[in-house]
């Protein structure tokens, strides 16, 4: 009987966390397409207070004991919660509801959530695409002045819909592992490669192709890269080098270099923006809210109020973390992912430390991964750190142990 009702309040507290997610999910991504004119304001408030509200009632009423590692947790994300607030203005920013999330998921195998998010997400993308070209909402395109064509598909920014299908892939990836067949990756392919024709966002579409490309080696050589003990390690360190990387080149950015300029002008001019940035504003504890401006699309499709001539935004997710949260916040952010590689390695979870290593040097070129809904491997750091159900084969030890009698 006790095993009964363990299990029922296992299985109740998923369909809670799983109902709250897949309601966050589904109107933060709303919220970056035109679909958003809709529901913006008072609205969106509402659905996203409903959502935390399920999320507190699991909580309380059946996952209401916390071990000392999870006090912890609770307490840092509290402190997130009330850095974020103060910096945006709002309760219900979703970088503020990020960590109660990933707290909530703490008894869920992400492999689960994995595959939750992908198929949502996917769904999300088609809905807004096909309602885009019906003409529910605009299908917005524009041709620059260098002739490069974007298409936003139903999206208010052209990357936005790039970043999606990343996310979606290195889900599908990793969920899937060694088990994903041929036609999958080609599927994958065909899938970023219709959104690079169709929104031109070539970094995204490179970093996706590596997450694919990495899937389809590891699943014929894996073991023989986890014997690369000096290669895998090197890893841990990708938030670190990508961090590292970003500061060098946005404080020792001079427009008189020729190096420099070929590089800013390959980048879309994201150093020059990190470095003028850094250079009015610098970095303090806690941060504070700079006045970037961004191209894009409002709710209603309408273009924002932006030219050449008052253009100022960091696509850089570094620089704008520790810019916009301050010191203190970045800090655990880079702690945090940075332990979470480590353990990873130390679990032989390849997957993990390639796809967050890919996420690590793409935040170099966009911030959108600091968003739950274009970074589902959040999640990643609650089950690194907090989920403790992983099965014997899951232990590296147990591991070792099948690859010697060749049973793995």
């Amino acid at each position: 009987m006790r095993s009964f009702n363990l299990t029922l309040r296992t299985n109740l507290s998923e369909i809670v966390f799983f109902s709250a997610y897949g309601v966050f999910l589904f109107f933060s991504v709303l919220s970056t397409s035109l679909f958003y004119q809709y529901y913006n304001g008072t609205l969106n408030s509402l659905i996203m207070l409903a959502s935390i509200c399920m999320l507190v009632f699991g909580e309380l009423f059946i996952c209401s004991s916390y071990s000392r590692k999870q006090q912890i947790a609770i307490i840092i994300a509290v402190t997130a919660y009330v850095i974020v607030m103060r910096i945006t203005g709002s309760i219900f920013a979703t970088v503020g509801l990020l960590p109660f999330f990933v707290i909530a998921s703490r008894k869920i195998d992400f492999n689960r959530i994995a595959f939750f998010s992908a198929i949502m997400m996917l769904f999300i993308l088609l809905f807004v695409i096909l309602s885009a070209k019906v003409g529910i909402v605009k299908n917005v395109a524009v041709v620059l002045l260098n002739g490069r064509r974007r298409a936003f598909l139903g999206f208010r920014f052209p990357l936005n819909p790039a970043t999606i299908t990343f996310n979606i892939c290195s889900l599908w990836v990793y969920f899937r592992k060694d088990k994903i067949k041929l036609i999958e990756i080609f599927m994958l392919l065909c899938l970023d490669g219709y959104l690079f024709i169709k929104t031109d966002s070539k970094l995204c579409f490179v970093m996706t192709l590596c997450v694919i490309f990495a899937g389809f080696v590891l699943k014929y050589k894996y073991y023989s890269i986890c014997n690369m003990k000096k290669l895998t390690s090197l890893l841990i360190f990708s938030f670190i080098i990508a961090f590292t990387i970003s500061l060098v080149f946005a404080l020792m950015y001079d427009d008189k270099s020729l190096f420099m300029r070929k590089l800013d002008k390959a980048l879309e001019g994201r150093v020059h923006y990190a470095h003028r940035s850094l250079m009015e504003y610098g970095v303090t504890l806690f941060g504070e809210d700079i006045p970037w401006v961004g191209y894009g699309r409002d709710e209603a499709g309408n273009l924002t109020n932006v030219s050449l001539t008052n253009y100022f935004y960091v696509d850089n997710m570094y620089i704008q973390i520790m810019q916009h949260y301050g010191l203190v916040f970045f800090s655990a952010y880079m702690i945090l992912h940075t332990g979470a590689l480590y353990r990873s390695w130390k679990n032989e979870d390849l997957y993990a430390m390639v796809i967050l290593s890919v996420i690590a040097f793409k935040c170099i070129i966009d911030n959108l991964s600091f968003y739950l809904y274009y970074n589902s491997f959040w999640f990643i750091l609650s089950y690194v750190y907090l989920y403790n159900n992983r099965s014997l084969a899951e232990n590296p030890a147990i591991k070792k142990l099948l690859r010697s009698v060749k049973l793995a």
